[in-house]
């Protein structure tokens, strides 16, 4: 009974490190032009016409793709040296913006 307890407290906390690393990895690899609520309200965000991320109809799999290839046609380049878990904790982050 111990072990199922142990095992469902190591679960419960490595999502909520999930979440937490997303976050942190959006606020240092995104937010300085898609500013900390994704709207783009930047004045990197304003001048290079970033459009809200609030909200957005991509799914994470996109959002991770654009991130780790960047976006043909935008100013969006890609996030080098994030892992396949790093970008999917950053789209998830992204879709948890209202």
């Amino acid at each position: 009974m111990k072990k199922i307890l142990v095992a469902l407290l190591l679960v419960a906390a490595s999502g909520t490190a999930f979440a937490e690393d997303g976050a942190a990895l959006f606020k240092s690899k995104c937010a300085a032009c898609h500013g900390p609520d994704g709207k783009g309200a930047t004045p990197m965000g304003k001048a290079l016409k970033v459009k809200s991320l609030a909200g957005t109809k991509l799914s994470a799999a996109e959002i991770a793709k654009v991130a780790a290839e960047g976006k043909p046609g935008t100013r969006m380049v890609a996030i080098k040296g994030l892992s396949p878990e790093q970008l999917k904790a950053v789209a998830a982050h992204v879709k948890s913006l209202k």
